[in-house]
């Protein structure tokens, strides 16, 4: 297993990478205008700061291709890859001119199965006879984005990246362009209707401004944009909200992370899974109060030095207020908690990937992963985490922790795994 510091470093160097990549973007742009005041061309749209962020969390194979020169490169020049742009160029010329409804550009945006296929082919050629293409994917290894491939051969290890891309793809066209209900309908769904004319007016402009990246640009590049372009539509922008979680609420708590004395605790941190109060204008409900409470009594009897509180914008539908954020509110304001020993999880949306976000920031804050994690919850929920792991599974796809022991009727106590870093291309809103 990798060392957290390896971690840390990957993470630091992706942040680092970004920062440089948008500063020479800048520069070229900056030169580009004194050398063209002849002939004007159509720029092809670059990715804002969301965007960056949404792919790097939901795609990072293709974030890192985006920054990576040479297979970026050898991308563009691909002729398999080059024909698959073409292929979809003509069927988003076509569905511009000919849909309707926003389900219809939906279906023309998505991937096929037989380019998923094409494309899987391709990457596992390349793999092998290119060293720049093989040296990309040793660097998607290191950075843990997809820890469940890692053990595989290069080959299969791209093949499986790359479809967990093109499934997340085909995922935001299907449930916010198409209305398919996604896996939660009632919190997770579309934003509009189909056939509503103003939605489809800006899904075609949308596509109108995409149609311009086809030639000379990497295959990806339009469904990408499209994709990233209906969730903002969509306003489902969840899942970039409150990033770098090293910063904001949680700055002092990650500087105070820095000078722990860890062996004075039992536990690395005490979890609190949020629980939405389902009703319009309300900020939090008993329950999730009384979870606050009983992780405060954990904290007050020096178990652990910090307290993970997590939850996202949840209950009801499109709610203003985020779980996370409320109870760090509370347990501060009312329980007299310090500031810097809670640590807002504002993303997850279910009991799973409160759990699972909750191992990533054990991670990202340097905390001991050999040390075990303290959850706290109501009895009913804790009895559920207890027999979860099926759920895991079926939902997730993996279990982002070791050896769970029920230890109160309130209590849980895990081990953090790494493969709490794998991207789930079913969930764009928390990835």
């Amino acid at each position: 297993m990798r060392s957290v510091v390896n971690m840390s470093l990957c993470l630091l160097l992706c942040l680092v990478t970004l920062t440089a990549q948008s500063q020479r973007r800048k520069t070229t742009r900056g030169k580009s205008k004194a050398r063209t005041t002849k002939t004007a061309k159509v720029a092809a749209p670059s990715y804002t700061a969301t965007q960056q962020l949404q792919m790097r969390k939901s795609f990072y194979l293709l974030y890192l291709l985006e920054r990576s020169g040479p297979a970026h490169n050898v991308i563009v020049k691909d002729a398999v890859f080059n024909q698959i742009a073409k292929d979809r160029q003509a069927r988003l010329t076509t569905a511009y001119s000919q849909c309707a409804d926003a389900a219809c550009i939906g279906k023309a945006l998505e991937w096929t199965a037989d380019e998923i296929q094409e494309v899987s082919d391709e990457f596992k050629k390349l793999a092998v006879s290119n060293p720049d293409v093989a040296e990309m994917v040793q660097r998607l290894k290191l950075v843990d984005r997809y820890p469940l491939y890692t053990q595989h051969a290069d080959t299969t290890f791209i093949r499986l990246a790359w479809q967990d891309v093109a499934a997340g793809i085909n995922h935001i066209c299907q449930v916010y362009l198409q209305g398919i209900p996604p896996r939660y309908p009632r919190i997770d769904s579309i934003s509009f209707r189909p056939s509503d004319p103003a939605f489809v007016k800006q899904v075609k402009t949308a596509v109108q401004q995409i149609m311009s990246v086809g030639t000379g640009n990497a295959f990806y590049r339009q469904p990408l944009l499209g994709s990233l372009e209906v969730l903002e539509i969509n306003g489902r922008d969840e899942a970039t909200r409150y990033e770098p979680l090293y910063k904001g609420q949680n700055a002092a708590a990650f500087a105070k992370s820095r000078r722990t004395n860890w062996n004075a605790y039992h536990f690395s941190t005490i979890l609190v899974p949020g629980s939405g109060p389902g009703k319009a204008g309300q900020t939090m409900d008993s329950m999730g109060m009384f979870r606050c409470k009983l992780a405060a009594e954990q904290y007050r009897d020096n178990v652990a030095p910090f307290i993970i509180v997590s939850g996202g914008h949840v209950h009801p539908y499109k709610t203003p207020f985020c779980e996370a954020i409320e109870m760090k509110k509370y347990m501060v304001s009312k329980l007299g908690i310090p500031d810097s020993a809670v640590i807002i999880e504002p993303h997850a949306r279910h009991t799973t990937t409160n759990i699972r976000n909750a191992v990533r920031l054990v991670y990202l804050f340097n905390m001991p992963a050999s040390k075990p994690m303290l959850i706290v919850s109501d009895s009913f929920q804790s009895l559920a985490i207890e027999k979860m792991a099926p759920r895991f599974i079926n939902e997730i796809g993996y279990l982002p922790y070791t050896g769970l022991e029920r230890k109160a009727p309130t209590e849980n106590i895990i081990l953090p795994d790494l493969k709490a870093w794998q991207q789930d291309p079913e969930d764009p809103l928390d990835p």
